[in-house]
């Protein structure tokens, strides 16, 4: 039982197209190997995903056939993955750290519409990081400490654990974190995300204390995609650097551009960074934004209730609402218009929000 990330890549090689897949950890999706236990197996005969949030159906040795699980994603390997797509045993080249990681292709085609992929950052040492992932599952044999063992119509929730420091390895493209937080079994494939949101790195941690609180930094899986499938996220970690030519051309229209861009910056479209602490009994899990175009953007509370809320090309007289999600329902919505330029405080069903612009 592991967890996964909601991806989108663009496949570069004519015809030119964009797909959607969940990235988790190959040991994941593979068996142990007969002798040693080292990870990197044979794939599992079945591989299914849960949405978050779903009613989880769970399964027992000879009560199903393979292939039937209603409402639960079917999942293949990407032949965009480090294997290759090959579902045998690996040898023993392929089994390193920074290849323990797989693109899943899922069956049903309505999956290429669901969730908003985040985007992909390169980060420095030191940074701090949370870990999203899916702690427990059927997967467990017996009851691990912060854990529980989901039955048939249980919900699918996630678990958000940090704040970690993170630091390169000597291994390149490899992250260590250290905190005084913990992760769960099942949180392998989870993804490591920075204070802004931003998809950083995959989390890879396992049953044995040498992969606990390892991670794959998330540039290290572009630059793979890059050269061995000539792929690319479509999030990209950086601002493309413009040729010298046209850097050139672009100095004839400099006094223009300021103007524009002046102008943009009192009328046109913004990024809103806002600072969220909730205080409520009992605690809010999640505060959602439900943006003037129908799309709700959301972002898990921390323990202490803070929140670090991005709102993408924020118009100046959007409406927009705010509201709180708590482990049974979700609170009533603050009406806002645009981004707020000063400090405020609401009062939502019994739980006081601040809200500080950035």
């Amino acid at each position: 039982m592991g967890s996964g990330v909601l991806v989108e890549i663009e496949h570069r090689d004519a015809p030119r197209k964009v797909l959607r897949y969940l990235l988790t950890c190959a040991h994941v999706v593979r068996r142990k190997i007969d002798g040693s236990g080292d990870w990197g197996g044979p794939v599992h005969d079945e591989i299914l995903c849960w949405r978050p949030g779903q009613g989880y159906t769970r399964t027992y040795l000879g009560k199903r056939r393979c292939g039937e699980h209603p409402d639960i994603h079917g999942a293949t390997l990407s032949a965009l993955s480090p294997c290759g797509g090959r579902p045998d045993a690996l040898p023993d080249e392929l089994r390193v750290a920074t290849n323990d990681w797989v693109l899943l292709e899922i069956s049903d085609p309505e999956f290429q519409k669901e969730g908003r992929p985040l985007r992909w950052s390169a980060l420095e040492d030191g940074t701090l990081v949370t870990i999203v992932g899916y702690p427990g599952g059927a997967g467990l044999s017996r009851h691990a400490p912060g854990t529980r063992i989901w039955g048939s119509g249980s919900l699918v929730e996630n678990l958000a654990t940090g704040p970690f420091h993170q630091e390169r390895t000597p291994e390149p493209g490899m992250l260590s974190l250290s905190g005084v937080d913990e992760t769960r079994p099942g949180m392998s494939g989870g993804g490591l995300f920075d204070a802004a949101g931003a998809l950083v790195g995959l989390h890879r941690a396992a049953d044995d204390m040498a992969m606990q609180r390892n991670a794959i930094a998330i540039t290290h899986i572009r630059d793979a995609l890059d050269t061995r499938s000539n792929a690319c996220p479509t999030t990209p970690t950086a601002e493309p650097v413009p040729s010298k030519a046209f850097r050139v051309a672009l100095g004839a229209f400099v006094i223009l551009a300021i103007a524009a861009a002046l102008a943009w910056s009192m009328f046109g479209p913004r990024e809103c960074l806002l600072q969220v602490r909730v205080t409520a009994t009992p605690p809010a899990r999640a505060v959602d934004a439900l943006r003037g175009d129908g799309v709700t953007q959301s972002q898990l509370l921390a323990g202490d209730g803070a929140a670090l809320l991005t709102l993408e090309r924020m118009a100046p007289r959007e409406r927009w609402s705010l509201s709180l999600r708590f482990r049974e329902s979700d609170s009533a919505k603050i009406n806002l218009i645009g981004c707020p330029d000063t400090s405020g405080d609401y009062t939502l069903e019994g739980a006081h929000v601040a809200l500080a612009p950035q």
